[in-house]
Protein backbone atom coordinates (compact mmCIF):
# COMPACT_ATOMS: atom_id res chain seq x y z
CA UNK A 1 0.00 0.00 0.00
CA UNK A 2 1.38 3.10 -0.99
CA UNK A 3 2.33 5.53 2.12
CA UNK A 4 1.13 8.77 -0.10
CA UNK A 5 -2.44 7.90 0.74
CA UNK A 6 -3.58 7.69 4.55
CA UNK A 7 -6.45 4.76 4.90
CA UNK A 8 -9.66 7.03 4.61
CA UNK A 9 -12.42 6.14 6.90
CA UNK A 10 -15.79 7.97 5.80
CA UNK A 11 -17.66 7.21 9.29
CA UNK A 12 -16.77 6.28 12.40
CA UNK A 13 -17.84 6.94 16.09
CA UNK A 14 -14.97 8.67 18.43
CA UNK A 15 -14.86 9.34 22.10
CA UNK A 16 -15.18 13.28 22.22
CA UNK A 17 -12.83 13.11 24.99
CA UNK A 18 -9.64 11.24 23.07
CA UNK A 19 -6.16 12.88 23.17
CA UNK A 20 -4.89 14.12 20.39
CA UNK A 21 -2.14 11.51 20.33
CA UNK A 22 -4.48 8.84 20.40
CA UNK A 23 -6.27 10.39 17.04
CA UNK A 24 -2.62 10.95 15.40
CA UNK A 25 -1.82 7.07 16.34
CA UNK A 26 -4.36 6.12 14.14
CA UNK A 27 -2.46 7.14 11.16
CA UNK A 28 -5.62 7.92 9.15
CA UNK A 29 -8.43 10.14 8.22
CA UNK A 30 -11.27 9.93 9.84
CA UNK A 31 -14.77 11.11 9.47
CA UNK A 32 -16.01 11.10 12.96
CA UNK A 33 -19.74 11.02 13.44
CA UNK A 34 -21.59 12.16 15.99
CA UNK A 35 -24.71 11.14 17.42
CA UNK A 36 -26.41 14.33 19.00
CA UNK A 37 -26.34 18.01 18.69
CA UNK A 38 -24.36 18.38 22.37
CA UNK A 39 -22.12 15.82 21.27
CA UNK A 40 -21.86 17.35 17.98
CA UNK A 41 -20.84 20.57 20.07
CA UNK A 42 -18.20 19.12 22.42
CA UNK A 43 -16.40 17.58 19.60
CA UNK A 44 -16.63 20.96 17.15
CA UNK A 45 -14.94 22.73 20.35
CA UNK A 46 -11.90 20.34 20.44
CA UNK A 47 -8.80 22.53 19.89
CA UNK A 48 -7.26 19.94 18.12
CA UNK A 49 -9.15 20.94 14.34
CA UNK A 50 -5.95 21.12 12.84
CA UNK A 51 -5.34 17.09 12.82
CA UNK A 52 -6.45 14.00 10.37
CA UNK A 53 -9.83 13.96 12.25
CA UNK A 54 -13.05 15.44 10.81
CA UNK A 55 -15.49 15.95 13.38
CA UNK A 56 -19.27 15.73 12.50
CA UNK A 57 -22.52 17.27 13.34
CA UNK A 58 -25.29 14.78 13.43
CA UNK A 59 -28.75 13.72 15.20
CA UNK A 60 -28.76 9.99 15.50
CA UNK A 61 -32.55 8.64 14.18
CA UNK A 62 -32.45 5.65 16.72
CA UNK A 63 -31.58 7.62 20.00
CA UNK A 64 -35.23 8.78 21.08
CA UNK A 65 -33.28 12.18 23.56
CA UNK A 66 -31.56 13.29 20.23
CA UNK A 67 -33.93 13.65 18.47
CA UNK A 68 -36.45 15.15 20.83
CA UNK A 69 -33.79 17.92 21.95
CA UNK A 70 -33.29 18.51 18.37
CA UNK A 71 -33.26 22.12 17.58
CA UNK A 72 -32.84 23.65 13.93
CA UNK A 73 -31.33 27.09 15.35
CA UNK A 74 -28.53 24.88 16.71
CA UNK A 75 -27.96 22.80 13.89
CA UNK A 76 -27.95 25.75 11.68
CA UNK A 77 -25.18 26.87 13.96
CA UNK A 78 -23.16 24.03 14.21
CA UNK A 79 -23.62 23.32 10.27
CA UNK A 80 -21.33 26.18 9.25
CA UNK A 81 -18.37 25.01 11.92
CA UNK A 82 -18.31 21.25 9.83
CA UNK A 83 -17.77 19.80 6.13
CA UNK A 84 -19.06 16.56 7.49
CA UNK A 85 -22.69 16.10 8.41
CA UNK A 86 -22.90 12.51 10.12
CA UNK A 87 -24.71 10.58 11.37
CA UNK A 88 -28.20 11.36 10.46
CA UNK A 89 -31.35 9.25 8.10
CA UNK A 90 -34.05 7.10 9.44
CA UNK A 91 -34.47 3.93 11.27
CA UNK A 92 -37.04 1.45 11.02
CA UNK A 93 -36.16 -0.80 14.47
CA UNK A 94 -38.91 1.90 15.89
CA UNK A 95 -41.83 2.18 13.62
CA UNK A 96 -43.43 4.60 15.88
CA UNK A 97 -40.49 6.49 15.98
CA UNK A 98 -40.49 7.35 11.72
CA UNK A 99 -42.50 10.35 11.86
CA UNK A 100 -40.74 12.45 14.14
CA UNK A 101 -37.35 11.40 12.20
CA UNK A 102 -38.88 12.13 9.13
CA UNK A 103 -39.66 15.25 10.41
CA UNK A 104 -36.35 16.13 12.09
CA UNK A 105 -34.50 14.77 9.06
CA UNK A 106 -36.80 16.71 6.40
CA UNK A 107 -35.58 19.92 8.29
CA UNK A 108 -31.82 18.94 7.97
CA UNK A 109 -32.08 17.58 4.18
CA UNK A 110 -33.92 20.97 3.79
CA UNK A 111 -30.90 23.14 5.61
CA UNK A 112 -28.66 21.47 3.27
CA UNK A 113 -30.34 21.89 0.20
CA UNK A 114 -28.83 26.10 0.32
CA UNK A 115 -25.47 24.46 2.48
CA UNK A 116 -23.90 21.07 1.32
CA UNK A 117 -22.18 19.02 3.01
CA UNK A 118 -20.62 15.42 2.86
CA UNK A 119 -23.32 13.64 5.12
CA UNK A 120 -23.59 10.21 6.19
CA UNK A 121 -26.84 8.80 6.12
CA UNK A 122 -28.13 5.67 8.67
CA UNK A 123 -31.53 3.78 6.48
CA UNK A 124 -31.07 0.59 8.93
CA UNK A 125 -34.57 -1.03 8.41
CA UNK A 126 -35.37 2.20 6.56
CA UNK A 127 -34.00 2.14 3.16
CA UNK A 128 -36.80 2.64 0.96
CA UNK A 129 -38.48 5.54 3.45
CA UNK A 130 -35.10 6.98 2.82
CA UNK A 131 -34.85 7.20 -0.49
CA UNK A 132 -38.56 8.44 -0.83
CA UNK A 133 -37.61 11.49 1.22
CA UNK A 134 -34.31 11.93 -0.43
CA UNK A 135 -35.88 11.89 -3.61
CA UNK A 136 -38.32 14.44 -2.52
CA UNK A 137 -35.55 16.49 -0.76
CA UNK A 138 -32.58 16.48 -2.86
CA UNK A 139 -29.19 17.13 -1.36
CA UNK A 140 -25.65 17.30 -2.92
CA UNK A 141 -23.06 14.84 -0.80
CA UNK A 142 -25.39 12.40 0.24
CA UNK A 143 -23.37 9.06 1.42
CA UNK A 144 -25.40 5.78 2.22
CA UNK A 145 -23.24 4.61 5.20
CA UNK A 146 -23.95 0.27 5.58
CA UNK A 147 -25.95 0.46 3.15
CA UNK A 148 -28.58 -2.95 3.15
CA UNK A 149 -30.96 -1.51 0.48
CA UNK A 150 -31.86 -4.36 -2.14
CA UNK A 151 -30.98 -4.35 -5.83
CA UNK A 152 -33.62 -2.05 -6.60
CA UNK A 153 -33.19 0.23 -4.23
CA UNK A 154 -29.26 0.44 -4.89
CA UNK A 155 -30.16 1.42 -8.70
CA UNK A 156 -32.61 3.63 -7.46
CA UNK A 157 -29.83 5.61 -5.29
CA UNK A 158 -27.23 5.59 -7.52
CA UNK A 159 -29.98 7.07 -9.75
CA UNK A 160 -30.14 10.08 -7.31
CA UNK A 161 -26.78 10.44 -7.15
CA UNK A 162 -25.86 8.92 -4.25
CA UNK A 163 -22.39 8.09 -2.72
CA UNK A 164 -21.62 4.97 -0.48
CA UNK A 165 -19.10 4.45 1.80
CA UNK A 166 -18.83 0.63 2.59
CA UNK A 167 -17.38 -1.26 5.76
CA UNK A 168 -16.53 -5.25 6.45
CA UNK A 169 -20.17 -6.00 7.33
CA UNK A 170 -21.85 -4.24 4.79
CA UNK A 171 -19.60 -6.41 2.28
CA UNK A 172 -21.56 -9.68 2.52
CA UNK A 173 -24.68 -7.43 0.25
CA UNK A 174 -22.77 -8.17 -2.92
CA UNK A 175 -25.30 -8.01 -5.42
CA UNK A 176 -26.86 -4.50 -4.09
CA UNK A 177 -22.96 -3.35 -4.09
CA UNK A 178 -22.36 -4.88 -7.68
CA UNK A 179 -24.70 -2.11 -8.71
CA UNK A 180 -22.43 0.29 -7.02
CA UNK A 181 -20.37 2.33 -9.43
CA UNK A 182 -16.65 2.74 -8.34
CA UNK A 183 -16.41 6.33 -8.36
CA UNK A 184 -19.23 6.43 -5.54
CA UNK A 185 -17.63 4.09 -3.48
CA UNK A 186 -16.13 5.44 -0.24
CA UNK A 187 -14.48 3.54 2.52
CA UNK A 188 -15.44 3.42 6.28
CA UNK A 189 -15.10 1.33 9.53
CA UNK A 190 -18.48 2.63 11.60
CA UNK A 191 -16.25 1.51 14.49
CA UNK A 192 -17.08 -0.02 17.08
CA UNK A 193 -20.15 -1.85 15.52
CA UNK A 194 -19.16 -2.24 11.94
CA UNK A 195 -16.09 -3.44 11.62
CA UNK A 196 -16.54 -6.60 13.87
CA UNK A 197 -15.91 -8.26 11.41
CA UNK A 198 -12.71 -6.65 10.18
CA UNK A 199 -8.85 -8.04 10.45
CA UNK A 200 -7.19 -6.50 13.57
CA UNK A 201 -6.69 -4.20 15.28
CA UNK A 202 -10.35 -3.37 15.48
CA UNK A 203 -10.16 1.05 15.17
CA UNK A 204 -11.50 3.90 13.39
CA UNK A 205 -8.83 4.31 10.46
CA UNK A 206 -8.41 0.04 10.02
CA UNK A 207 -10.26 -0.19 6.67
CA UNK A 208 -7.34 -2.69 4.69
CA UNK A 209 -10.38 -5.35 4.80
CA UNK A 210 -12.74 -3.38 2.84
CA UNK A 211 -9.99 -1.60 0.35
CA UNK A 212 -8.67 -5.28 -0.36
CA UNK A 213 -12.02 -6.91 -0.72
CA UNK A 214 -13.56 -4.08 -3.08
CA UNK A 215 -9.77 -4.15 -4.92
CA UNK A 216 -10.35 -7.88 -5.80
CA UNK A 217 -14.17 -7.05 -6.92
CA UNK A 218 -12.55 -4.17 -9.24
CA UNK A 219 -9.78 -6.03 -10.33
CA UNK A 220 -7.47 -3.07 -9.42
CA UNK A 221 -4.65 -3.38 -6.54
CA UNK A 222 -5.22 -2.15 -2.94
CA UNK A 223 -3.69 1.00 -3.37
CA UNK A 224 -5.49 2.02 -6.52
CA UNK A 225 -8.47 1.23 -4.11
CA UNK A 226 -7.53 3.48 -1.67
CA UNK A 227 -6.63 5.88 -4.52
CA UNK A 228 -10.45 5.93 -5.75
CA UNK A 229 -11.67 6.79 -2.90
CA UNK A 230 -9.57 9.92 -2.18
CA UNK A 231 -10.64 10.89 -5.69
CA UNK A 232 -14.20 10.45 -4.83
CA UNK A 233 -13.84 12.40 -2.09
CA UNK A 234 -12.20 15.38 -3.43
CA UNK A 235 -15.44 15.07 -6.09
CA UNK A 236 -17.91 15.00 -3.07
CA UNK A 237 -15.60 18.42 -1.47
CA UNK A 238 -15.95 19.51 -5.08
CA UNK A 239 -19.75 19.45 -5.52
CA UNK A 240 -20.49 20.37 -2.13
CA UNK A 241 -18.27 23.29 -1.42
CA UNK A 242 -16.68 21.90 1.46
CA UNK A 243 -12.97 22.04 0.95
CA UNK A 244 -12.63 25.20 2.85
CA UNK A 245 -14.40 23.57 6.05
CA UNK A 246 -11.79 20.52 6.13
CA UNK A 247 -8.64 20.53 8.53
CA UNK A 248 -6.00 22.01 6.36
CA UNK A 249 -3.92 18.29 6.15
CA UNK A 250 -7.04 17.04 4.69
CA UNK A 251 -7.37 19.35 2.40
CA UNK A 252 -3.92 18.98 1.42
CA UNK A 253 -4.21 15.63 0.78
CA UNK A 254 -7.20 15.84 -1.26
CA UNK A 255 -5.20 18.59 -3.56
CA UNK A 256 -2.80 15.88 -4.60
CA UNK A 257 -5.91 13.71 -5.32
Amino acid sequence: MSNNWPPLDTHAHVDVTITPSHLLALRAVVFAASRSLEESKQALDRQDQDLLTVWGLGVHPGLKTALEQFELDTFKTLLSRTAYVGEVGLDGKVKSRLNLQQEVLSDIFTELQTSARVTSLHSYGATNELLELLAATPIEGAVLHWWLGDVAATKHAVELGAYFSINAASLKNREALDQVPIDRILTETDHPDGDRRSTPPRQPGNVTKVETELARRHGITAADMRKTCWKNLRTLTESTRTQGLLPPRVQAILLAA
